[in-house]
């Protein structure tokens, strides 16, 4: 069987309020009535009193049928019980007599167990039944007057509103009771698949980050690797090629980038005077530090590598030069950033690159004027000041110059 279409739907929809309506005509009939069987008895000294009573108990029959009405039209959200539930929650009908939702509540046992028990005691006790609706016919007659007809009243009242209650409330469970469910089904649904999605995402985020943190330290033990190998050569393995440290080191991690800087520099500082070659190998580790700072932070880089270049066995005062230049620009000033080992350093470059001063002359004026600015800044520092007066480069040129100890303070 086809499932109805949205037109359908809505044409039932319509036609259920339109009962609706009728029923509500009728109880507000019923209530004149009631209040012209008032102003009938009761006349004017007793008409509240009836009138009062009598909409009491059409208002009391009218919620025990209302009851019964809505325990009888509560929607089972499942009619083949066992039945899978459909994929998606908000499809349509599907056939086979299911409707779009799949959720057992309390209440819809609750309801299948009384109306039930209901239906099984009145067929059983329909005698004790009709004495007791003649009892109750009795009861209620007894505030509507005295009259002999006050019982047929009392009847007519209690079974046309209980009646009337009954189909209401059945009409208004079915009608408004079942999409009321429905979309509270499908907002529970539609929250728990937020929650899940949100948990989903959650895990698919740490999965990507523990596969980022999985290949990154593939990349840190590729480039400590190569770092390694570098520094400790051997006959049994290829030497480390300048462009695979570059790509080694830019792909490391900032803490790896740090450690061989720091391994780099320990190296450096300890054999640039005992072992140059030990030292020499840590200039293409400099170098791919260098290239790894595409943002240009870091001065150290550039100062070690001048350092280096500095103290070759045989030196590369040009290339050093230029890097201390470098060094001295990413710091700063050097009252603000220090490092005025670079400007010292630089000096002793710039004295060896003189040609004047290989051959023992006096530097023209304008390369006087440049050396000289870097010994004044060096001078600076009471321990950089301590070795200008003590190496003997700088000593020999002091002296082809004519410049004295006062002259750099």
């Amino acid at each position: 069987m086809n499932p109805p279409n949205n037109k359908q739907k809505e044409r039932e929809r319509t036609e259920s309020q339109r009962a609706l309506r009728l029923l509500s005509g009728a109880m507000l009939a019923g209530l004149a009535s009631v209040l012209v069987y008032a102003i009938q008895v009761g006349g004017k000294a007793n008409f509240f009193t009836f009138s009062s009573l009598s909409l009491l108990l059409a208002g009391a029959s009218a919620l025990a049928g209302g009851t019964m009405g809505f325990l009888f039209g509560i929607p089972r959200t499942l009619q083949q019980e066992g039945a899978p539930a459909p994929a998606d929650p908000q499809a349509e009908n599907k056939g086979g007599g299911r409707i779009d939702y799949r959720v057992n509540t309390n209440l819809e046992q609750i309801s299948d167990w009384l109306t039930k028990i209901l239906v099984g005691v009145g067929l059983t006790q329909i005698t004790e039944i009709k004495e007791g609706v003649f009892w109750l016919t009795d009861f209620a007659a007894q505030g509507l007057g005295a009259q002999a007809y006050s019982q047929v009243f009392a009847f007519a009242l209690l079974s046309y509103f209980a009646v009337l209650g009954f189909l209401f409330g059945y009409l208004w469970t079915r009608l408004f009771l079942a999409g009321a469910l429905r979309q509270a089904d499908q907002a529970a649904i539609g929250e728990l698949a937020m929650e899940v999605q949100k948990a989903t995402e959650k895990v698919e985020t740490t999965e990507r980050k523990l596969e980022a943190m999985k290949k990154q330290s593939e990349l840190d033990a590729e480039a400590l690797n190569l770092v390694y190998r570098q520094l400790n050569p051997s006959p049994d393995l290829p030497s480390v090629s300048q462009e695979d440290l570059n790509k080694a080191v830019s792909s490391a991690s900032h803490p790896v980038k740090v450690q061989v800087f720091n391994q780099a520099w320990q190296i450096r500082s300890e054999t640039w005077k005992s072992d140059k070659p030990k030292m020499e190998l840590t200039i293409p580790l400099i170098k791919a530090l260098i290239a790894a700072d595409t943002e240009n932070e870091y001065h150290r880089n550039h100062g070690q590598l001048g350092f280096a270049l500095k103290d070759k066995t045989q030196p590369d005062w040009a290339e050093a030069e230029k890097e201390l230049t470098k060094a001295i620009e990413l710091r700063g000033p050097w009252k603000e950033g220090g490092w005025l080992f670079y400007e010292f350093n630089r000096a002793l470059c710039g004295i060896n690159l003189d040609p004047e001063f290989s051959h023992d002359l006096s530097s023209t004026p304008k390369h006087k004027q440049k050396v000289m600015e870097d010994l004044k800044a060096a001078a600076q520092a009471p321990e950089i000041l301590r070795i200008i007066k003590s190496d003997p480069t700088t000593k020999k040129w002091m002296q082809l110059n004519e410049v004295t100890d006062k002259d750099i303070k």
